[in-house]
């Protein structure tokens, strides 16, 4: 009987000891879960207020993105009213008709009637116009090329030297013709590939073709002084 009593409280003794340990671990793993549960609605609060930062964020972002396209459009639109109400600019030569340059030292405006010495053309022009303003006739005929064509309504001539020139000076260096050349403003000339034309076609000037340096009338237009 003793050993018998003896052996129960030894079982006795190690369930208490299980006991003790499962009640250990389960205040342990209770303990744990409560930490956790505290733990959670701190978390949650973190998160939420981070997503409302963020909210708040965006919608402060969104804000300042809604200003800045409406600065944009107002200034948009005060350019756009500025633009209505400022004077247009003024035309410049390229926005008009195509005339006749100045010439000036750094431009030759009579390059394309095959003239190289724009100086050298408007000395024989300005003398041309002096000797047609004193009518003398002998320093005129040495200012045309011959042969010299002559047209008017009916028909055209042609003038083969100076000699045909002096006869006939007055029939083809009427008062029209003189008064075109002498008023003609060397800054107003007209130039093409044909040559130098002087009012509205009266005469028309070139170099000679034998002499790049020489220059005098080739043609005269009597039908366009009548019209």
């Amino acid at each position: 009987m003793p050993k018998k009593h003896e052996s129960d409280n030894h079982k006795m003794s190690r369930r208490l000891s299980l006991t003790a340990i499962l009640l250990t671990l389960t205040f342990v793993a209770l303990t744990g879960c409560g930490q956790d549960n505290n733990a959670e609605p701190s978390d949650a609060g973190g998160s939420t207020s981070m997503i409302e930062n963020s909210a708040g964020g965006n919608q402060n972002g969104s804000a300042q993105s809604d200003k800045a396209v409406k600065e944009s459009k107002s200034a948009e639109n005060s350019g756009t009213d500025a633009q209505k109400s400022a004077p247009s600019a003024p035309a410049t030569s390229s926005d008009t008709s195509s005339s006749p340059a100045a010439p000036n030292a750094s431009q030759n405006p009579f390059e394309v009637a095959g003239i190289q010495d724009p100086k050298a053309f408007l000395d024989t022009f300005k003398a041309l116009q002096k000797a047609v303003a004193d009518n003398d006739k002998e320093k005129v005929a040495n200012y045309i090329l011959y042969p010299l064509r002559v047209n008017d309504s009916e028909k055209s001539l042609t003038i083969p030297n100076k000699k045909d020139f002096l006869a006939k000076y007055d029939q083809i260096f009427t008062d029209a013709i003189r008064e075109a050349l002498v008023n003609q403003k060397t800054d107003d000339l007209f130039v093409n590939y044909q040559g130098v034309m002087v009012g509205s076609g009266e005469l028309w000037l070139r170099r000679a073709t034998d002499n790049p340096k020489q220059f005098g009338v080739f043609s005269i237009n009597l039908e366009t002084v009548a019209n």
